[in-house]
């Protein structure tokens, strides 16, 4: 059942590193968007696993303590935010197709409607923002 909502939606969670993490947070990202009922299509849905495990993922391997994650919705957009202790912003390595790492910012930047990272007193966020579209096949929407 999909609900319309007419004000902002939000919710916030803490996790500390350890093994399960990523699954784990990628899980209440997935769930919180469900349990809102969004309008969004099952392309989008698995777009947004893809990219909340990158942006998560990234900020497990570049810094220490836990690191909290923000889920919101504005009408227009579903916006993740992952918060993290590392100060040096993410960049992508552009290493060749074949590099075990340092792709993870080439997804999220071919996936996202928009992404960015912010400064914060402890460290950075790094954001990215989906939009409810059209289904269009994986190969066009990265070849775009």
């Amino acid at each position: 059942m999909v609900h319309t909502h007419r004000e902002p939606l939000c919710r916030g969670f803490t996790l500390s590193a350890g093994d399960e993490t990523v699954p784990t947070a990628r899980r209440l990202v997935l769930s919180t968007v469900r349990d809102w009922g969004l309008p969004l299509p099952d392309e989008t849905l698995d777009d947004l696993a893809l990219l909340s495990s990158e942006v998560i993922a990234n900020a497990l391997q570049h810094a220490t303590g836990p690191y909290s994650a923000v889920v919101s919705w504005t009408r227009a957009r579903l916006r993740v935010e992952v918060a993290d202790t590392a100060r040096p912003f993410p960049t992508s390595h552009g290493d060749g197709p074949y590099a075990e790492s340092g792709r993870g910012l080439l997804l999220v930047a071919a996936l996202a409607a928009d992404w960015g990272s912010t400064p914060t007193a402890t460290g950075k966020t790094v954001w990215f923002e989906v939009a409810p579209h059209a289904p269009t096949s994986h190969l066009d929407r990265l070849a775009s």
